[in-house]
């Protein structure tokens, strides 16, 4: 099989033969050789009923597979990755927001740059709500500086199938499939895209589910918080110490009265300061513990020449 295309789908019953039909269009210039796996993340609307439709047109060539409940887009995606058998792996949204039109681009970036991975990003941010383009933003810096990552990312991707074995292995509840990718790999690319206008009326990210997207990195994807935990803890460490010692310079050679809740607040600044470092040193060992548990790779092989 030469391409697999992986696409999650949630309430997009109004749009799903349209995608279907630029699909279609689209892979027939490109090679015979594929197949298209749909995802029902667990719809309100009649969407499996338009699938199920969709696949007696080409039955041999679609895969359809239906939750039990709603689990979310990038779990929907890992399930599509794991049923895939391509060996260039495509993945992109169900609102036509991600053209089929431009999966050459993707095709054509991954062989010229001769990389793993490559993402079509948006060259236009005007059909984005103004909370979510700058918490995209926000989050593509942070990855930038903290964990020193490309900072880019989109679920309009292609893969190669090396990088798919390694990421399906990893079975923890809670996915981002753009941070596991990037534990096996940095040899990836981008290829800017004008985004379409999504088709659905309502974002499946709301302010609610973008918070709680957040704190889920960062609870499962990153140690920011024990580091500034440390950070904290050093800061009023110091400054308590140079505090006191100012105080006691002012007693003892200057004859400066120290008053009780001076003395009081130094040493609650200095036993807080050695709480928090106590704590941020503890919560890095729970932070190597839960990498053991999450199956993060102690190296992650390219090629080799033995």
């Amino acid at each position: 099989m030469k391409y697999s295309i992986v696409i999650p789908v949630y309430n997009s019953q109004n749009h799903l033969k349209e995608l279907y039909s630029k699909l279609k269009i689209t892979l027939h210039s490109i090679s015979d050789d594929y197949e298209l796996i749909f995802i029902d993340d667990f719809s309100r609307d009649n969407s499996w009923r338009t699938l199920a439709a969709i696949k007696n047109d080409d039955p041999g060539r679609i895969k359809l597979i239906r939750f039990s409940k709603n689990f979310g887009q990038h779990n929907a995606t890992m399930c599509g990755l794991r049923y895939s058998k391509g060996e260039l792996v495509i993945t992109l949204d169900d609102d036509l927001q991600h053209n089929p039109k431009d999966i050459p681009l993707l095709i054509n970036a991954l062989k010229e740059k001769k990389v793993d991975v490559i993402y079509g990003i948006p060259s236009n941010y005007q059909h984005k709500k103004f909370l979510i383009k700058y918490a995209s933003r926000l989050w593509k810096y942070s990855s930038r500086k903290i964990d020193r990552s490309l900072g880019e990312g989109s679920s309009f991707r292609i893969i190669k199938r090396e990088i798919i074995e390694k990421v399906t292995a990893h079975t923890q509840h809670f996915i981002f499939i753009d941070e596991i990718l990037g534990w096996y790999t940095h040899i990836i690319g981008i290829v800017k895209i004008e985004y379409g206008k999504s088709n659905k009326n309502k974002s499946g990210y709301g302010c609610l589910k973008l918070l709680a997207l957040g704190l889920n990195l960062i609870i499962f994807y990153s140690s920011l918080p024990f580091k500034l935990m440390l950070f904290a803890g050093f800061l009023m460490f110091f400054s308590s110490f140079f505090l006191g010692l100012q105080f006691l310079y002012k007693k003892i050679f200057i004859g400066i009265p120290l008053s009780g809740h001076i003395v009081l607040i130094v040493v609650i600044l200095f036993s807080t300061s050695l709480i928090l470092i106590c704590l941020g040193i503890i919560g890095q060992y729970l932070r190597k513990i839960f990498t053991v548990l999450n199956n993060k790779p102690t190296y992650s092989i390219k090629e080799e020449l033995l």
